[in-house]
């Protein structure tokens, strides 16, 4: 059997072989996807570097012209220059890395409310209407069940995360944090993607009315604002946390499935089967 990971354990990169509802492990393959592309990039860096550091010594090693063998002797004693320029882009690295990850966090909480609420109807249950309209367009029960789960959880998304929190809450029997800092990384974390979509990453009024002061970040109104990688590392640990206690919360209280991620994964790349050729009989032609 997996052994299963705690919450406090090291959560930035997770396990392929970590115990998850299928929400979970769509959620892991999107992470996963983001982070190692990330280090993808770093590697041909450091291969670029490698590279033109031995062929300048190569080159230097023969080269007659004196000039010219300086400015290779100069390029083969800096092994970084690839490096920095790709440091010169470090606002959009983490632009898209922290726009990646809110992304996939923000669907799974989505995704996780859906299985839930697949299993247990009521819990979606409000004063909210449907109209006789959008009920006719359907002939099976639970056909019309999705479709009131996905406009709840649309209204949800769209109330944010404290929306999101109190649902949770309240509908589910599941508090989203353990503590207020849990909280506020994540919140954070969330705003940031929604100024960089929103606000050309620039902070706003709206952005600190929702985050306002966090311990170990600092920004201010009007000037841009990012995360660089230690704090990327931080706010992606924090937001993997409070996903992973929820998963397992309520993959437990719901009955929902949950296998290793990498099986999950086996389970969907796994080649389907030929779908069977039914052969309809042609109808006798009746003989004149």
């Amino acid at each position: 059997m997996q052994q299963e990971l705690s919450v406090g354990s090291d959560m930035f990169y997770p396990p392929r072989n970590i115990v998850c509802t299928d929400a979970f492990s769509h959620f892991l393959n999107e992470y996963h996807r983001n982070i190692d592309y990330f280090f993808f990039v770093i590697h041909l860096v450091h291969l670029a570097d490698s590279g033109r550091v031995r062929a300048a010594k190569a080159l230097a090693s023969v080269e007659q012209d004196a000039d010219e063998r300086g400015r290779l002797e100069i390029s083969a004693n800096d092994p970084d220059i690839t490096l920095r320029q790709l440091k010169t882009h470090s606002t959009v690295q983490s632009r898209n890395l922290t726009n990646g990850m809110v992304n996939a966090f923000q669907r799974y909480f989505s995704s996780i409310i859906h299985s839930a609420a697949l299993k247990k109807p009521m819990t979606i249950s409000s004063s909210q209407t449907v109209k006789v309209d959008d009920i006719l367009r359907f002939t099976r029960h639970q056909d019309l069940v999705a479709f009131i789960i996905d406009r709840k959880i649309n209204d949800l998304s769209y109330g944010g995360l404290a929306e999101m929190e109190k649902y949770y809450d309240d509908r589910l029997g599941v508090r989203m944090f353990d503590t207020d800092r849990q909280r506020d990384l994540l919140r954070l974390f969330v705003e940031v993607r929604n100024i960089n979509v929103h606000n050309g990453g620039i902070v706003n009024e709206l952005f600190l009315n929702r985050v306002g002061t966090v311990d170990g970040f600092s920004y201010r109104k009007g000037k841009s604002f990012h995360v660089d990688l230690d704090a990327l590392v931080t706010l992606s640990e924090n937001a993997m946390q409070v996903a992973r206690r929820i998963d397992e919360t309520i993959g437990k209280k719901f009955g929902l499935k949950r296998r290793s991620h990498q099986v999950w994964r086996e389970l969907r790349n796994a080649p389907k089967p030929p779908n069977e050729v039914s052969i309809r009989k042609q109808p006798k032609r009746s003989v004149a």
